[in-house]
């Protein structure tokens, strides 16, 4: 078997800004993978990286896992017996309304370039091949969590009451986004337009998402012309 990459605290000295926020002192990590010799291994890793790690073997032990816990960012791979990666992502990102803003990792061995495109759509947030680099593996979850700090950051700055005396606070480029998706335009279509990427994008959408307290684009156009947070004409 490959030897593992492993993780070495000389990355902080190289990227200091990878750091974790002291808002997030040991973040919890969900690992979901049906290879037992792989989630051991992330298990050890993340454990020895300063994470809170806890392994599922498939979608089942993972559902019963966010029964009582509640994790800050979450990594699945895509090929699994019974309900799959992408099956399992698009279930709780339609019933887990809390878990919206939660950052979803794929692990995957495919080289197919659809099923990225496809898992990126239903909400996924980054892939990462395998055999796993875990440098690049512990990189990309602080990357993920220090995005969540700040946007909840933002999301706690003092906003003006709206008429009906509920806070709330959109920055320019959510309003911009929100409007694109009050008129039916996928994330591709609103990078596009925006000059953003992607990602960037789906970034936008999880926060005003979060803000509004909503888990579909259809509920998200409904609050924003409750609110009269933007012109849909």
């Amino acid at each position: 078997m490959k030897d593992k990459v492993r993780y070495s605290s000389s990355l902080y000295q190289r990227w200091p800004s990878m750091r974790l926020p002291e808002i997030l002192p040991q973040p919890t990590v969900l690992c979901i993978e049906d290879e037992t010799h792989i989630l051991e291994e992330l298990i050890d890793e993340l454990g020895t990286s300063g994470f809170n790690a806890i392994g599922a073997a498939n979608a089942t032990e993972a559902l019963r896992v966010l029964d009582t816990t509640t994790p800050d960012i979450i990594i699945c791979d895509i090929l699994m017996p019974g309900t799959n990666g992408l099956q399992f992502l698009e279930q709780i990102r339609s019933s887990r309304t809390d878990l919206a803003g939660t950052p979803f990792l794929f692990l995957t061995a495919l080289a197919d370039r659809s099923h990225e495109l496809t898992g990126r759509e239903a909400g996924a947030d980054d892939y990462l091949t395998k055999p796993i680099d875990f440098d690049v593996l512990i990189l990309t979850i602080r990357a993920r969590l220090n995005l969540v700090a700040r946007v909840k950051a933002i999301s706690n700055q003092p906003a003006a009451a709206e008429p009906n005396g509920e806070f709330i606070h959109l920055s320019r480029r959510e309003t911009e986004v929100l409007k694109e998706i009050g008129t039916g335009q996928r994330n591709g279509e609103i990078a596009r337009k925006l000059g953003l990427s992607e990602h960037t994008v789906s970034d936008y959408v999880k926060a005003i998402y979060q803000k509004l307290s909503v888990s579909s684009r259809a509920e998200a156009t409904r609050e924003a012309i409750r609110r009269g947070l933007v012109d849909m004409r």
